[in-house]
């Protein structure tokens, strides 16, 4: 019997990720196999942001009304802004592009991340999408908002991941 779902593993972050954020605290990487070939790091990207499921939604706004009392950044996850656009993805600013890798984050007074999302070929039938997320701290508040989101952040990516509906469109 297999999974409803594929499974979303931890594996070794890149090199490349690690360099996206020089002297960073905090990286991480989660695997999940897409079974579809030729999958672009935007369509991987899209798939699994721009519809992340209503508790994902509630923890979020939920996480900016908190942020906003220490007047930090907040983000409408999964809904991007038109005027903002091609600039963003998902309510992320869009740091770089490739066909490969789609890098993702922002700098804040209490800490800077990126989050990349890469696609490789898996043989002719899929895709390996892999989601790692580079964390620089710049204070205190940086550091404790990172020890209390983490345990958070861990189930999110991992749901997201294994959750996210893969597919290619037209072109």
């Amino acid at each position: 019997m297999s999974a409803a779902y594929p499974v979303a593993n931890l594996v070794a972050p890149s090199a490349e990720c690690e360099t996206l954020l020089p002297g960073h605290d905090f990286v991480d990487a989660y695997q999940v196999r897409a079974d579809l070939p030729g999958l672009s790091a935007r369509q991987a990207a899209e798939a699994i942001i721009k519809h992340p499921p209503s508790w994902i939604s509630l923890l979020m706004a939920t996480r900016n009304r908190v942020v906003s009392l220490f007047q930090l950044r907040t983000v409408e996850f999964g809904v991007d802004n038109p005027h903002a656009l091609p600039h963003t993805l998902g309510g992320f600013p869009l740091v770089a592009q490739s066909e490969r890798e789609v890098v993702l984050g922002f700098d804040d007074s209490h800490l800077d991340f990126r989050i990349s999302i890469r696609v490789a070929p898996d043989g002719p039938e899929a895709t390996q999408v892999t989601l790692s997320t580079i964390v620089k701290t710049n204070n205190l508040l940086g550091r404790s908002y990172l020890a209390t989101i983490m345990p958070l952040h861990r189930l999110i990516v991992r749901h997201l991941l294994e959750h996210a509906r893969f597919r290619q469109q037209p072109s």
